[in-house]
This record gives C-alpha cells, sequence and structure tokens, in this order.
C-alpha cells in the first residue's frame, strides 16, 4: 500500500525524468525513428506548452545541431516551451537528410512530413501541449522540410522560421496552406539567393508566396541591423511584409555578403560566411511566440 505522501512523491520521481532532455524511440511507418525533447523545468502539465520542432540540416545529426548552432536550451528555460529535435534517416551515401515529396525535391518513400505530425501526437500523449501554439523551424536541408510543413501540414503549425533554407519548385507547386502562416527567414546573398532553375525558388519568389498569401502590405518596411561585428564581412537588412491577415506577417533577414550559416551574436564569425549581428534563434523564438494558429495572439 502506498501512502499519500509516498504516491506523491512516487509521481514526482516520474515527472522528474520528464524535465530536461529526453532521448524518444518511436516507429512510424514500419521505421524505427529517434527525436530528442527538451522539456524546462517550469513545466507544469496544468499549463499547456508552446513546441516548436527545430530540424537539423543535412549530413547532421539532431544531436549535433541541438548542441552547437541550434541550441535553444535558455531561451526555452525562459520562455518556458518545450522543443522537439527530430533525426532524419540516412539516404544512400550514409547522409541523414529529410525528404520532401517530388521529383526534384530529394524524394524517397520516407514521409517526414507525416513524421512530424506523429511526434506532434506523439508528445502529446506524454505532456500537456497547447495544439493552437505548434511552431517549426529548420536549418539548410531541415529548412526545406520546414516549407514543405507549412504548406502540407498547415492545419497544424501556428508559423514557420527557416534559416539557409530554400522552397523547393514542387512545395511551391503544390502549397495548399489552410490559414494565414506568419514567416520568418534568414538568409545570405552568397548562398544561392536567386535560386536554381528547375529545383528551387530565388528567395524572392519564396518572399512573395507567403506576403501575397497572408495578404500583407505589398512592399516592406526596411531597416538596417546594427553591424556589431565588423569582422564577418557582412552586414544584415531586415524586410518586413506587415498587416497580413490576422496579424500574420512575414520577416526576411537579408544577409548581405553571408553564406551558408546560422547568423549567431558571439560565434567564431568568418568573412563572407558566418554572421555575428544577429542570434537566429532569439529572432525566431520572439517571433513565432507572438502567434497561435489563429493569428497575433
Amino acid at each position: 500500500i502506498i501512502s499519500c505522501s509516498q504516491e506523491e512523491e512516487s509521481k514526482n520521481e516520474i515527472n522528474n525524468l520528464l524535465f530536461g532532455l529526453n532521448n524518444i524511440s518511436t516507429r512510424f511507418e514500419n521505421i524505427d525513428r529517434t527525436y530528442h525533447v527538451y522539456v524546462p523545468k517550469s513545466y507544469s502539465a496544468v499549463n499547456p506548452s508552446p513546441i516548436l520542432f527545430n530540424l537539423h540540416g543535412g549530413a547532421s545529426t539532431a544531436l549535433d545541431f541541438l548542441n552547437n548552432e541550434g541550441d535553444m536550451r535558455e531561451i526555452a528555460d525562459t520562455a518556458n516551451f518545450i522543443i522537439v529535435y527530430p533525426q532524419a534517416t540516412s539516404d544512400n551515401n550514409g547522409n541523414p537528410t529529410w525528404h520532401l515529396g517530388a521529383e526534384n525535391s530529394k524524394s524517397t518513400d520516407v514521409n517526414d512530413v507525416g513524421f512530424i505530425s506523429h511526434i506532434i501526437d506523439d508528445v502529446s500523449s506524454i505532456y500537456s501541449i497547447d495544439q493552437e501554439r505548434v511552431y517549426v523551424t529548420g536549418f539548410s536541408n531541415g529548412g526545406y522540410l520546414t516549407y514543405e510543413i507549412a504548406c502540407l501540414l498547415n492545419e497544424r503549425i501556428a508559423g514557420i522560421g527557416v534559416v539557409a533554407g530554400h522552397m523547393f519548385i514542387d512545395t511551391y507547386n503544390y502549397c495548399n496552406p489552410s490559414h494565414p502562416t506568419p514567416v520568418i527567414n534568414i538568409h545570405g546573398t552568397e548562398d544561392y539567393y536567386n535560386g536554381i532553375s528547375g529545383y528551387y525558388l530565388s528567395q524572392d519568389l519564396s518572399n512573395r508566396f507567403w506576403y501575397e498569401y497572408n495578404n500583407t502590405d505589398s512592399n516592406p518596411v526596411i531597416s538596417n541591423i546594427e553591424n556589431i561585428d565588423i569582422e564577418d564581412g557582412s552586414t544584415v537588412e531586415l524586410n518586413s511584409w506587415l498587416n497580413g491577415d490576422n496579424g500574420s506577417n512575414l520577416l526576411h533577414y537579408k544577409v548581405i555578403g553571408g553564406g551558408h550559416s546560422y547568423p549567431t551574436i558571439g560565434s567564431n564569425s568568418i568573412k563572407d560566411y558566418m554572421n555575428g549581428d544577429i542570434d537566429s534563434n532569439i529572432l525566431i523564438w520572439n517571433f513565432l511566440s507572438g502567434y497561435d494558429i489563429n493569428g497575433k495572439r
């Protein structure tokens, strides 16, 4: 027989196991998959928590990404949200790769959009999740999938963030969002900014799709970010398309002279590669957290 105090202590021990970083194994469409979940100490089942997916780049791992450029744990500790770092499957060369849904988009039989939906259900069976505040962000190949998720799983996603990732032509062609979708993206001008014909869109065309869909002002408000890292050889221009339906805006951080990188303040910036004027993680959370699936909160 367990006394009331013993029973409460037992529950607390179980709950404590759920805090911090947890590695979860699951099976989806006959494939064994994994993902990492970070739960802040401030989590309480009484108050449903927002959840942010952060997708690693190609040829990388979820663990490497969360321990380096994509580490948002300190932000989660302060802002009280759960972070999920899913792991991609490997391609024929053994490189972890997120897969999109058409022939020119790294297609395979792996259903990664469905996998993200599966994780939402999986995590929701363990934690109290605010289903109206599910966000997705991704870097590079993870950014490709983020756009795909925004198009094909839109009914479950409140908003997205993309760093150094393009919107593929196929994703654009079959994109069918169900609600205005706030978007923040960060992209360097030296990182195929004008796209690749027959492969993925230019950054300008990608932005145009989202600001037109969200029915924002047609012209952005343009402002320059302070150049606090003069050694990185790049500067940042913020383009803000405002007054979208339900307040769903588009923010585009154009890293002029920047390459394929994840801008981070205090990083070991490299000229024409890493920008040190902005912190991608903080910008993404501060923007997305202002929305739920119905629009501006």
